[in-house]
C-alpha cells in the first residue's frame, strides 16, 4: 500500500522526540554529576573539552564500587587547545571501553564538533550500563527493554503494557505502578480519567519523587506528549525497577511473603541453586513442585530446571535458561521479571475429594492463639516475649531485630505464619526461618530511625499481643577505619583543591579535617551530600601538605594523605630555543622548576604541520634541559606545563628558519664567474634578488666590506611574496666581500667575493642630459634647481655660468654620484638670463638655455574687503573684493570650509589687479575662508566667517497691545517683534493711518538682541494698517488692521458689528525702519 504525503512524518515531530530525549539525558547526567558540583546544560558545547565525560565516568565507576577519582592515565584539567580537548575525550572513551561499553562509529571528533545524535547514543549506552542493566552484559541475553516490559506486564496485568511511550501518556499506568509499589498510594488509580493526562502525570510523578526519591528527569509535559521517545520513557521508568528501587522491593517482599523460610534478599545469588524458584512455584500452586524441600542445594542446574518446569505447568514462559539461573552474575532484571509472573497465575487444577462425615464438625480454631512470642533480641540485649508485648522496644538503625516464636497448636504450620512491618521510608524485607517443627525465627533490619510496628499473622488472624512497637534510633557507633578517601596527589597554588571522603560504612560520627605543611594550616570548607563529604581548600604556597582526617575525634589512618602543592608560575624557561631555531638542528632551552614544588614537566613542540621530537633531561642542580629538533620551517608553538599547568610565558613561539633555503632568483648570481668571483662595474648599481619564501619567518642582514676595509650595512627591500632585493653602487676599485645572513645564519654561498673595475668610457658631451624647471624659469629670491646627468658622457667635468643684462647669477653644482649633478641658484633681479652648461669645456645639447626670472608674489600686500567678512547668509551668494595691485604677479586660490562641507567659491578676474570672490555656503555656522596668493596666505587669512541661517519670516512673532483695537484716550500703541530663530534678515515695519496723526519708533537694547520694540502712539482716532515684513516677506498675521475709536461705546459696537477688518483697503502713506 502506498503512503500518501499526509502519512509521512513531519520534520517537526522528528525534531520533537530529539528535544525530549536530549532534555531527559541531560537531566539524567546531572543527577549523576551532583556529587562533583558540575552541571551539563548543552550537549553540543559542554562536552567538547571532555571534563564532564570524565567526571561522569568517575561517578558511574564509583557507584559500582570502584575507587573514587581513580585515574587510568593523565588528562588536561584546563584544556585550551583542540589537541588537549581531543586527548581528554579519548581518555573518557577509553574509560567506557574498559567498562565494557561498546562504541560503534563514534569518535572524538563527533563529540568535540557537537554531533548531537551520536552524543545521545553515548548517553544511552551509559544509561543501559549503569541505570538499567543489573548483571553482566555477557550474561544478559534478553534485551533490557523486553525484561522491563515483561515485569511491567506481570505487575500490571490489567494495563496490557506494550511500550514505554503512548501506554504511559495518560498517567493512569504510572499511577497503577506507584500503587503496586506501595498499596497505600494512588488508591484511586482505577477511577482516574485518561482525559486528564497532564494532571495525572503531574500528580503521579510528584508523588514518586516525594515517596520514592525518583527524580523527574522527564517532565510531566513530556510524559503526556504522544511524541515522547522510547529511550526517555525507559530511562525514567527504570528508576522503579532498578536494584533497591520501589518496584524491586515490592516484588521482593511479595516473594518473601510467599516463601518466608527462604529469606530471599535479592534476585541474583539467592536464586542460583534453584530452590527459591521451586519453593515459589509450590507456594503459588500447591503440588506444582512438592519435592522442593528435599532438593540438594549443590545440584543447581537440575534444581533450576525443575523450577522452570514447574513454572511451565502454571503457564509461565521462562526467559532465562537453567544454566543462566545458576550464574552468580545472572541478569537480576530478568530474574525479577520472571518471578513477578508468578503473582497472577491461573488457578491450579486439583482433584476434588468428597468426604462424608458421620461425626459433628470439629470446633473452630482460634488461629491468633496458635503462636506465642518467646523472646526479642537486639544485638546483645534479649527481652522475654512476655515483657516485649508490654512495652516499646529500643532498636538501632542497621542492627537486626530477631524474634523467636513458638507454634503452640499443631494445626498451625510454618506456611500459616506471615509478618508485616510498618516502617518509615522504603519497605523493609522480613525473613521467616524455621528453627524446628514448632519454633520460628523472624528477622528484619531497620533502615531508618523512627517508630516501627511489627504484626504477626496466623491464617490471616492477628497473633495475640501484636503489633509490637520498636523505637529505632540512629546507630551512633563509629568505624573510622572504614572511611574511604578520594585520592588527590597534587594541586596548584591559588586553585580550589578538593577531595571526597566516603563515610557510608563508618557509622555515626563527625568529620574534622586539618591540612598543614608543618608551618601553615590551610583553611578548610567541608560540604556534605549524603554519606559523602567534599573537602575544599586552597594553598597559597608550594610544598608538601599532610591531611589529618578524624572521625569522632579518632584518626582514620596511621599514615596521613600527602598532597604536593605546586606553582607553575614559579617555573622559569630561558634559552635561545624559545625564540628561534634552525630546521633539522637540535635546539636547546632550560627550565628552572626549583621554586615550583614537586611535579612533572611536560613539553609539546608543535609546528605548522608537524610535532617536533623532544627530550627532557634533568640536571644535577634540579633544573631541566629540553632539546627539540624541528623538521620544518615556520612559526612554532612550545607548550611547557608543570603538573598540567602552563608555566610563565607558555606557550612560546620560536621562529624556525633554514638559511640553506634562501635561493638566488633566476638560479644564478649576477656577475659571478666560474671561479666564484662576482665582477662589478664602478659607479654602476649592483642588484641581487633572493627568494626567502621557503626559508621560514626570518630577517635578512647584508654587510659589504669595501676595498678600503669599510664595513657598511646595506639597505634591503622586501616584497610581500618574500623576494628580497639588495642594491648598492660600488664607488671604489678593488675587492669586496658581501656577507648575507638569514636570522643570524649565513645563506648558501655567503660570503660572496666581489671585484670592481672602472669602465673606460670616452668623453662625449653630446650624451649629457639636462632636465628641470630651473632650465626655463625662476622667480626673484626663490631657489630653483635642475639636473645635469653625465652618467653616459664619460669621465668629464661639468661647467656652468648664468648671465643676465643687469647681473649674473651664481649656480652651485652638487654631486649626486655616477657623474650626476644637481644645480641650484637664487636670482635677485628679474629679467632674461642665459644659462651656459659645458662638459669638459664643450657645450652640452641645448646650451645656452634661456631662463626667464619673474617677480615673486607678495601675499602680505594682498587685501580683502566686503560685507561678507562680517556676516553672510546660507544659500545666498556673498562677494569679497581681493586687491593684489601691490603684490606683484602670482596665482590667487581660495577655499571655504564649513562645519560639515565645503562652501562653493568662485574667483573672477576684474582685469585691473583686483578679483571678485563669490562665496555660496550651503549650511549655517562658523566657516573658515583661506585665501592664498602665490601659495601664501594673504593679509588676514584665514578668515573666520559667520554664516547665518536663511531668513524665515514664518518664525517671526508679533504681539502686544498695539496690535489690538482700542480707545484713543487709553490706547497703548506698543508691540514687540521677536525674530529669534528667523535667521538673518531685514525687519520692515510700515504703519498706515491718518496723516500726521502718529509717529513710529523702533528700538532694541542690544545689537545682539533679536527682540524689537515698536511704538506708534496715534494722536487721532481712525483706522491703522500695520505691515511687518522680514526680508520683504510678511510675517504671520501681517498686515494687522487696527481701529482706534474715541469712546468705549464705539469700541464695544465695533467688536459686535465689525465682521472683517482684513477687507479694508490699506493706504500707502506711513513710516518704516529697517534692521
Amino acid at each position: 500500500m502506498e503512503n500518501s504525503a499526509e502519512d509521512k512524518p513531519k520534520p517537526a515531530v522528528s525534531q520533537r522526540w530529539v528535544q525530549i530525549q536530549e532534555k531527559t539525558f541531560i537531566n539524567w547526567c546531572n543527577e549523576q554529576l551532583k556529587p562533583t558540583g558540575k552541571k551539563l546544560e548543552n550537549l553540543r558545547t559542554d562536552l567538547e573539552d571532555g571534563l564532564i565525560l570524565i567526571a561522569l565516568m568517575d561517578q558511574m565507576m564509583a557507584s559500582r564500587g570502584g575507587a573514587l577519582y581513580k585515574r587510568q592515565s593523565r588528562y588536561s584539567k584546563n584544556p585550551k587547545m583542540r589537541a588537549q580537548k581531543l586527548e581528554n575525550i579519548t581518555h573518557a572513551l577509553q574509560m567506557m571501553e574498559r567498562e565494557g561499553i561498546k562504541l560503534v562509529n563514534i569518535g572524538t571528533e563527533d563529540i568535540i564538533d557537537g554531533n548531537v545524535k551520536l552524543i545521545l547514543g553515548i548517553m544511552w549506552r551509559l544509561i543501559q550500563k549503569y541505570q538499567i542493566s543489573t548483571g553482566s552484559s555477557k550474561q544478559a541475553k534478553v534485551p533490557s527493554k523486553k525484561s522491563m516490559l515483561d515485569w511491567m506486564d506481570a505487575v500490571l496485568p490489567d494495563r496490557r503494557i506494550t511500550n514505554f511511550t503512548t501506554d504511559w501518556n495518560d498517567g493512569t499506568a504510572l499511577s497503577a505502578l506507584i500503587n503496586y509499589c506501595d498499596p497505600t498510594l494512588m488508591t484511586d488509580f482505577k477511577s482516574m480519567s485518561p482525559t486528564n493526562a497532564h494532571d495525572n502525570c503531574i500528580r503521579a510523578m510528584q508523588l514518586a519523587k516525594e515517596k520514592f526519591e525518583i527524580p523527574m528527569i522527564v517532565s510531566p509535559e513530556d510524559m503526556c506528549n504522544p511524541h515522547i521517545d522510547e529511550l526517555s520513557g525507559m530511562t525514567y521508568l527504570s528508576y522503579f525497577l532498578r536494584t533497591e528501587g520501589p518496584g524491586w522491593y515490592a516484588t521482593l517482599n511479595w516473594v518473601r511473603k510467599k516463601v518466608p523460610e527462604m529469606n530471599v534478599q535479592n534476585f541474583q545469588s539467592d536464586w542460583n541453586d534453584g530452590r527459591v524458584l521451586c519453593a515459589l512455584a509450590e507456594a503459588v500452586a500447591e503440588g506444582a513442585c512438592p519435592e522442593w524441600k528435599e532438593l540438594n542445594k549443590d545440584d543447581k542446574l537440575a534444581n533450576c530446571q525443575k523450577g522452570i518446569e514447574a513454572g511451565k505447568k502454571l503457564g509461565i514462559k521462562h526467559t532465562l535458561s537453567a544454566r543462566e539461573f545458576t550464574s552468580p552474575d545472572v541478569d537480576e532484571l530478568g530474574v525479577m521479571s520472571y518471578a513477578a509472573r508468578f503473582q497472577h497465575t491461573p488457578p491450579w487444577p486439583k482433584e476434588a475429594s468428597y468426604v462424608v462425615h458421620s461425626e459433628p464438625p470439629p470446633p473452630k480454631v482460634n488461629w491468633g492463639e496458635c503462636i506465642q512470642l518467646t523472646s526479642v533480641r537486639v544485638q546483645d540485649r534479649v527481652t522475654s516475649g512476655h515483657n516485649a508485648l508490654k512495652t516499646t522496644l529500643q532498636g538501632t538503625v542497621n542492627v537486626p531485630v530477631i524474634l523467636r516464636l513458638n507454634v503452640i497448636n499443631s494445626k498451625a504450620t510454618l506456611k500459616d505464619i506471615r509478618a508485616d512491618l510498618q516502617a518509615p521510608g522504603q519497605p523493609i524485607a522480613i525473613a521467616l526461618k524455621a528453627l524446628s517443627e514448632d519454633q520460628v525465627e523472624t528477622t528484619f533490619t531497620p533502615l531508618q530511625e523512627g517508630l516501627h510496628k511489627l504484626t504477626i499473622w496466623c491464617k490471616d488472624e492477628n497473633v495475640d499481643g501484636f503489633p509490637i512497637d520498636f523505637l529505632i534510633e540512629p546507630d551512633k557507633t563509629s568505624y573510622p577505619r572504614n572511611i574511604r578517601i578520594g585520592t588527590m596527589s597534587s594541586a596548584a597554588v591559588g586553585e580550589q583543591l578538593q577531595f571526597q571522603v566516603d563515610v557510608a560504612e563508618a557509622g555515626h560520627g563527625e568529620l574534622s579535617v586539618e591540612i598543614s605543611n608543618g608551618f601553615t594550616q590551610l583553611p578548610v570548607r567541608i560540604v556534605r551530600q549524603g554519606k559523602v563529604y567534599t573537602v575544599h581548600t586552597m594553598a597559597k604556597e608550594c610544598g608538601t601538605y599532610s591531611v589529618y582526617i578524624k572521625w569522632n575525634g579518632e584518626d582514620i589512618t596511621d599514615n596521613p594523605m600527602q598532597i604536593e602543592v605546586h606553582d607553575a608560575s614559579q617555573c622559569i624557561a630561558t634559552g635561545e630555543g624559545l625564540s628561534k631555531a634552525r630546521e633539522d638542528q637540535p635546539t636547546v632551552f632550560n627550565v628552572d622548576t626549583r621554586k615550583a614544588g614537586k611535579g612533572e614537566l611536560r613539553v609539546v613542540v608543535e609546528g605548522p604541520h608537524s610535532i617536533a621530537k623532544c627530550s627532557i633531561d634533568r640536571n644535577s642542580n634540579g633544573t631541566y634541559t629540553v632539546t627539540y629538533v624541528p623538521v620544518e620551517v615556520g612559526l612554532f608553538s612550545i607548550k611547557v606545563t608543570w603538573n598540567g599547568k602552563d608555566i610563565y610565558g607558555s606557550p612560546f613561539h620560536p621562529k624556525v628558519t633554514d638559511s640553506r633555503k634562501v635561493r638566488v632568483m633566476g638560479g644564478h648570481v649576477p656577475g659571478m664567474g666560474d671561479n666564484g668571483m662576482i665582477h662589478m662595474m664602478a659607479s654602476k648599481a649592483y642588484i641581487l634578488e633572493l627568494g626567502t619564501a621557503e626559508a621560514g619567518p626570518g630577517k635578512m642582514v647584508a654587510e659589504l666590506q669595501t676595498p678600503s676595509n669599510r664595513r657598511t650595512q646595506l639597505p634591503i627591500d622586501v616584497e610581500a611574496d618574500g623576494t628580497v632585493t639588495i642594491r648598492f653602487v660600488p664607488d671604489e676599485e678593488g675587492d669586496y666581500m658581501l656577507r648575507i645572513l638569514w636570522s643570524g645564519n649565513p645563506i648558501k654561498g655567503s660570503p660572496y667575493r666581489m671585484t670592481c673595475r672602472r669602465q673606460r668610457v670616452p668623453i662625449d658631451h653630446t650624451q649629457v642630459k639636462c632636465h628641470g624647471v630651473g632650465l626655463q624659469q625662476s622667480k626673484v629670491l626663490q631657489q630653483s634647481e635642475f639636473i645635469l646627468d653625465g652618467s653616459l658622457a664619460g669621465p668629464g667635468s661639468p661647467g656652468v655660468r648664468m648671465s643676465g643684462v643687469k647681473s649674473d647669477v651664481v649656480v652651485t653644482l652638487i654631486p649626486q654620484g655616477g657623474n650626476v649633478y644637481k644645480a641650484i641658484y637664487t636670482p635677485e633681479v628679474s629679467g632674461a638670463y642665459l644659462l651656459h652648461l659645458t662638459w669638459s669645456d664643450r657645450q652640452v645639447p641645448g646650451s645656452p638655455f634661456k631662463v626667464t626670472v619673474g617677480e615673486s608674489a607678495r601675499a602680505s600686500r594682498v587685501t580683502a574687503s566686503g560685507a561678507a567678512l562680517k556676516t553672510i547668509v546660507a544659500n545666498q551668494t556673498s562677494r569679497l573684493v581681493i586687491d593684489s595691485r601691490e603684490a606683484g604677479s602670482g596665482e590667487l586660490t581660495a577655499r571655504c570650509i564649513g562645519p560639515s562641507s565645503m562652501a562653493e567659491v568662485h574667483i573672477g578676474d576684474n582685469r585691473n589687479g583686483t578679483y571678485s570672490l563669490l562665496i555660496s555656503p550651503s549650511e549655517h555656522g562658523r566657516h573658515t575662508l583661506e585665501v592664498k596668493y602665490g601659495e601664501e596666505h594673504i593679509q588676514g587669512s584665514p578668515f573666520s566667517l559667520r554664516v547665518a541661517a536663511a531668513p524665515d519670516a514664518s518664525k517671526v512673532r508679533c504681539f502686544g497691545p498695539g496690535l489690538n483695537h482700542g480707545v484713543l484716550s487709553t490706547f497703548n500703541g506698543r508691540f514687540i517683534c521677536e525674530t529669534k530663530g528667523a535667521g538673518a534678515g531685514q525687519l520692515k515695519v510700515r504703519v498706515h493711518g491718518p496723516k500726521g496723526a502718529f509717529k513710529v519708533e523702533m528700538r532694541r537694547s542690544d545689537t545682539k538682541d533679536r527682540t524689537i520694540d515698536v511704538r506708534y502712539n496715534p494722536e487721532e482716532s481712525g483706522e491703522f494698517a500695520i505691515q511687518v515684513k522680514w526680508s520683504d516677506k510678511h510675517v504671520p498675521g501681517s498686515p494687522f488692521l487696527i481701529k482706534v475709536v474715541d469712546t468705549r461705546e464705539e469700541l464695544e459696537a465695533l467688536m459686535r458689528e465689525m465682521s472683517s477688518f482684513n477687507e479694508r483697503p490699506v493706504k500707502q502713506n506711513g513710516w518704516s525702519e529697517e534692521i
